[in-house]
């Protein structure tokens, strides 16, 4: 393969693979002209091309920083904060425990966004602290990663105070109508401030701090009339000094997101921020760097235009490295390719765990196109936290390690650091299963047939060694259920086990409960007394949908709501949808009562009824999904308590991103619309549902007692009290223990009864338990199935 180089400028030490196709393609082209090309053929196919690339170390193919090399595949920790020179051995110890080799510095509290400067409590002699750290984790084997919120600073900054610099970034500029005295609490300007606003939030693009002279003031209010003004200001904010100012003085509007300031794009400013960065890895020795935030770059020059600045920044701090780096960013485009090194580092799931790796799995797949290794991070392992949160379990850490090792990629965690993995003690446990799958994957322990086999999305395995000590793959199946309570149709299901038949092993969760439909103090949602209420409608193209009041059928209140949709056939069933949705103004305080209670009567045809609830976009993103498959005729009461997530993918909706599903929740206190949605309508007909009064209701934990199964008429009971987020796990007579919400083993159980057998195929499964009587008892049932090894 002859490449001939033209050429071009190289932005700083970049590896060998990225030199050579920037040099030789420019930005656009360079995945695009060696597509096809072998990981393992790469250096070869490149060494002439490399040999000619302008700029460009000769020996650089073959160092630590080419795109191949192990480092970009690695495993890191994040470290928040504790991380000094007393504490380092406890964090190679930890690294060391989880099988990792990299661990990530985030600023905040490591050290101070913009200008990098570390903690004076936890480094003294500042950078000389800092290197002390990371020489000691050099020493171990482990590499450390500079994370970065990219250009934006911190309110601390001496950019910012004790004296503003007037390169920050502004996107308005008002003049000062009156005198202002240094105690004033109003900013009277003579230009109209109809658009601007003091709603704020950790993604908003907006302020609600101005400029004037050498002083910073922020406003809780703004006056859209004349006399315009910002009101309720607070002067002298952010150790600036609080003065008097002349009328005509210019009133500046700063530019502010994830509660840090911005220089300005086209001021020597944003080159200053990217030198402090560029020094602090320098001086300490770092090896990576997360751009973090860069996904902001929209703040510097609108949707537009946000490309330039971004790449600009992060050009500027390559500029200036005296090494390669390892180089990551929040966001990509094809400016930044030539100086990234691997890519995929996700925030981490709240629920649905082993869904959200297969979506992100799907989305790395066309990185290999890109000759960027992917990422699985940022994971984080969830205990106990409520309805809108899932704990992760061993099977959840298989899946995720098994997809790493499958795919040849690490992945990385947070909030999990020496400390506390002495105080929770599932992290003890599943810190061991990463321990065994990192090294198995560092030491390429496996081959390609297996590897293959991992990397099917949906397909589980769990790792144990056999009777000569080899390490092997099993097939494993988890199928989950949710019990809504005794009722003769949540806690009777089916179970289909792939595998040939075998004793049963399960898990048993302890569920929130609510309190009762009818009672007093509940906040009714929707009574359809005027359906115009739910004024928001939409549909699917050849979707027809339709919200009336009707007493027609009444099962709880003075009226229903009967909502009727057709699909004549132009879109398919599963993204056959409809809406109608109903905002609050002002929003809902539903602190207290954090569940849903509804009567439905059901027409059987299977659709799909979605209760979803949001909050203004700047409170929170998240989207609080709630499914019912209407598979059933006649009236059925549904308390709706955890946010859908497993089944989201199932079928298409005009909405939603995995970190609206999976990961964020709703703000139960800023309740802003509920809506109801059909999906899954069948084509060429026409189904109806009659709802009762929406109501939101109180959570209530609970026991289950004496928890049983039955299968094939063989009764497994367990002679406990499950308490609500405590969890049972079975896997033998003589293998059974309850744990608490952290994990903790709280005791070793001994079943009473005969252990059901899994027949192969389908077979029908009964939870019961004994009590509570005035509540649901609800609770979701893993049963696990096991194949053969491969």
């Amino acid at each position: 393969m002859n490449i001939k180089t033209q050429v071009d400028p190289i932005p700083g030490p970049v590896s060998g693979v990225q030199a050579t196709c920037y040099s030789r393609f420019g930005f656009a082209g360079a995945q695009v002209a060696l597509i096809g090309c072998p990981r393992d053929q790469l250096r070869e196919v490149l060494k002439e091309a490399v040999a000619a690339a302008p700029g460009l170390p000769q020996s650089d193919i073959g160092g630590p920083w080419a795109l191949d090399a192990d480092i970009n595949r690695g495993s890191y920790l994040f470290n928040f904060g504790g991380l000094s020179e007393e504490t380092v051995d406890d964090w190679i110890k930890l690294a060391r425990d989880l099988g990792f080799n990299q661990i990530d510095f985030h600023g905040g509290r490591s050290f101070r966004f913009g200008d990098c400067r570390p903690n004076p409590q936890t480094y003294p002699q500042g950078y000389a602290s800092l290197k002390a750290v990371i020489d000691r984790l050099h020493a171990a084997g482990i590499a450390a990663g500079l994370h970065i919120y990219s250009f934006f600073m911190a309110k601390d900054c001496p950019w910012v105070t004790p004296v503003p610099d007037p390169r920050l970034a502004k996107d308005a500029t008002f003049t000062l109508a009156d005198h202002l005295a240094a105690d004033g609490e109003k900013v009277t300007v003579l230009e109209s401030t109809k658009d601007m606003s003091a709603i704020t939030g950790f993604f908003v693009r907006n302020s609600v701090t101005l400029q004037i002279d050498d002083e910073l003031i922020t406003y809780s209010g703004i006056s859209k009339d004349p006399p315009y003004a910002f009101t309720g200001c607070k002067r002298g904010v952010n150790g600036t000094r609080a003065s008097a100012h002349d009328s005509g003085a210019k009133v500046h509007h700063l530019k502010e997101c994830f509660g840090l300031f911005v220089p300005d794009g086209d001021s020597t400013l944003l080159t200053e921020v990217a030198a402090k960065t560029a020094e602090a890895f320098n001086e300490c020795g770092f090896d990576m760097i997360y751009m973090d935030a860069l996904d902001g770059q929209d703040i510097l020059g609108g949707w537009e235009n946000g490309w330039h600045y971004g790449s600009k920044f992060v050009y500027q701090v390559c500029r200036r490295l005296k090494k390669p780096a390892v180089m990551e960013m929040s966001t990509f485009h094809h400016h930044l390719w030539v100086v990234r090194s691997r890519m995929g580092a996700w925030d981490h799931p709240r629920r649905s765990h082993k869904r959200f790796i297969d979506i992100h799995c799907k989305s790395n797949e066309g990185l290999r196109h890109m000759f960027l290794p992917g990422h699985l991070g940022w994971w984080a392992v969830m205990t106990w936290s409520g309805a809108q949160g899932e704990p992760t379990f061993s099977d959840d850490i298989e899946y995720l390690c098994g997809k790493c090792l499958g795919n040849d990629i690490g992945f990385s965690i947070m909030g999990i650091d020496p400390n506390k993995i002495k105080t929770i003690p599932v992290y003890q446990r599943l810190a061991r299963i990463m321990k065994q799958y990192e090294d198995l994957r560092h030491a390429n322990y496996f081959d390609e047939s297996v590897k293959a086999k991992l990397r099917e999305p949906g397909k589980e395995y769990t790792l144990f060694q056999d009777a000569d000590g080899r390490w092997r793959f099993r097939r494993m199946q988890y199928v989950k259920h949710k019990v809504e309570g005794i009722n003769d149709w949540s806690n009777i299901w089916s179970v289909n086990n792939s595998f040939d038949s075998q004793p049963v092993r399960l898990r048993i969760e302890a569920l929130l409960s609510t309190g009762p439909y009818h009672a007093a103090g509940n906040v009714t949602l929707a009574d359809f007394a005027d359906a115009q209420d739910f004024a928001d409608r939409a549909s699917a193209p050849g979707v027809k949908v339709q919200l009336q009041s009707s007493s027609e059928k009444l099962k709880a209140g003075k009226l229903s709501g009967v909502f009727t949709a057709s699909n004549s056939g132009k879109t398919n069933r599963q993204g056959a949808w409809a809406k109608a949705g109903k905002t609050f103004n002002p929003v809902l305080d539903l602190g207290q009562h954090q569940a849903l209670g509804v009567w439905i009567h059901g027409d059987g045809q299977g659709e799909v009824l979605n209760f979803q609830l949001t909050c203004p976009s700047h409170i929170v993103a998240g989207i609080s999904e709630h499914y019912v498959i209407v598979d059933f005729t006649g009236w059925r009461y549904f308390e709706l308590i955890e946010p859908e997530g497993e089944r989201y993918t199932h079928y298409s909706w005009p909405y939603g991103s995995p970190y609206a599903i999976y990961r964020e929740g709703i703000n139960y206190g800023q309740v802003q619309n509920l809506s109801l949605w059909y999906n899954n309508l069948p084509a060429n007909k026409k189904v109806t549902c009659y709802l009762s009064p929406i109501k939101a209701l109180p959570l209530v934990n609970t026991k289950l007692k004496n928890p049983a199964l039955t299968i094939g008429g063989k009764t497994i009971v367990f002679p406990v009290e499950l308490e609500t987020g405590s969890y049972l796990e079975f896997y033998s007579p003589s293998d059974c223990k309850l744990y608490g919400p952290k994990g903790e083993l709280i005791a070793d159980v001994k079943p009473q009864g005969e252990v059901p057998v899994l027949a192969g195929g389908a077979n029908n499964v009964t939870f019961t338990c004994d009590g509570p009587t005035d509540i649901n008892p609800r609770a979701k049932v893993t049963v696990i199935c096991q194949g053969d090894p491969i």
